[in-house]
């Protein structure tokens, strides 16, 4: 049996090729070595930037863009950054959502915005590494939910953050 994370990634890979494509020979291949990979029927459909994959696991819906919106599914207890922000990609699958996002503040402070105002919101933290200047990972849990926050320093033009941002329900 083909593992939930495993089938992700390659749903993601290959809505990241789609990406700009109607329903056309690109989309039924797409759906073809999708379901060769994961021996799931597959049915792949995209309208404007949003594209919706169908297996016999459920329904993945993957968008991506300039300046998305927030889905009215996110949980309102999880923090967003305080400074504007850009939504490029919205991924949601099951019980899981994952905001990719960019923020013009630098990755120490969006650590601390983070560890500070999910920990007042009643979320523990799970786990906080730094690994490097340029990357950080937050872990927070409450109750059956999970919420990681990965920060990538942006080094050139604009600089600033950027910030995926993944709720699971457990």
């Amino acid at each position: 049996m083909t593992s939930r994370p495993r089938i992700l990634t390659i749903v993601i890979a290959g809505s990241l090729a789609l990406a700009g494509c109607g329903k056309s020979m690109s989309d039924r291949a797409a759906e073809l070595a999708v379901q060769a990979a994961t021996g799931n029927k597959v049915d792949v459909s995209k309208s404007g930037n949003e594209m919706t994959v169908k297996t016999d696991q459920g329904v993945m819906k993957a968008s991506s863009g300039n300046n998305l919106t927030v889905p009215a599914e996110f949980p309102t207890d999880v923090h967003l950054p305080k400074t504007a922000y850009t939504i490029s990609n919205v991924v949601q699958m099951g019980h899981t959502i994952i905001l990719t996002l960019h923020s013009p503040s630098t990755m120490n402070e969006l650590y601390v915005e983070y560890d500070t105002t999910m920990k007042s919101a009643g979320w523990k933290e799970a786990m906080a590494m730094q690994s490097s200047q340029a990357e950080s990972l937050l872990s927070f849990q409450k109750d059956n939910r999970v919420v990681t926050v990965t920060l990538a320093a942006q080094s050139g033009q604009g600089g600033g953050t950027n910030v995926s941002l993944q709720h699971l329900v457990q």
